[in-house]
């Protein structure tokens, strides 16, 4: 199989997979919604995410405090994210002709990165009678659910950033998320394993 159909049916079924399920998510439970999977440690938990990565607040990034100030920042923000996935798919597109065992591993980072782009660029309009905020295009948040709840507490006052807050690890996340961090570690596994060039 050629090194860039791989890449793309790579990316197509982890893109799939991430809607599927996130599709399934957000029409099956209501937000907040909390089940145990296995023990106390993993669990569904659907949250929505307004933000940047890790629900970083983008009114905040801007120095606003409204939500009507999010708007733009959240607009600007997926185009500019829009922009430099497909930046980053030609490139692994053309580095998977190259090298064919990049293809799976950029495949995955490809998927994922659109899966979440989805979420930002359609839920907003797809979904505006589910939704518990006011939406549009390019205005839609990214539906997480898969929590690792390895700790919960308050970070030390010297911790820079977080120091003194109430944090809980790890992020909730999804399965675009989980592609690009595979589809990462994959890439610099097989960027070790190559022996130099003598």
């Amino acid at each position: 199989m050629k090194p860039l159909l791989k890449l793309c049916i790579t990316a197509g079924i982890a893109l799939l997979t991430d809607q599927a399920t996130k599709i399934y998510i957000k029409l099956s439970y209501p937000l907040g919604h909390e089940i145990r999977w296995i023990g106390h440690w993993l669990k569904l938990h659907y949250v929505e995410n307004p933000g940047a990565a890790f629900g970083l607040s983008l009114a905040g990034l801007f120095g606003q405090e409204t939500s009507t100030a999010d708007t733009l920042p959240k607009v600007l923000l997926t185009l500019l994210s829009l922009g430099i996935a497909t930046g980053i798919g030609v490139y692994l597109g053309r580095l998977a002709q190259k090298e064919p065992p990049l293809a799976i591993p950029a495949g995955l980072i490809l998927g994922g990165a659109f899966g979440n782009l989805i979420d930002r660029i359609f839920y907003g309009v797809l979904f505006a009678s589910r939704n518990a905020y006011e939406g549009g295009w390019f205005q839609g948040h990214v539906v997480d659910f898969i929590y690792l709840d390895l700790w919960q507490g308050i970070v030390p006052e010297w911790v820079p950033l977080w120091g003194g807050e109430y944090i809980a690890l790890w992020p909730i996340f999804n399965i675009a998320d989980s592609c690009i961090s595979i589809g990462v570690v994959w890439l610099l596994l097989l960027h070790l394993r190559q022996k130099p060039s003598s």
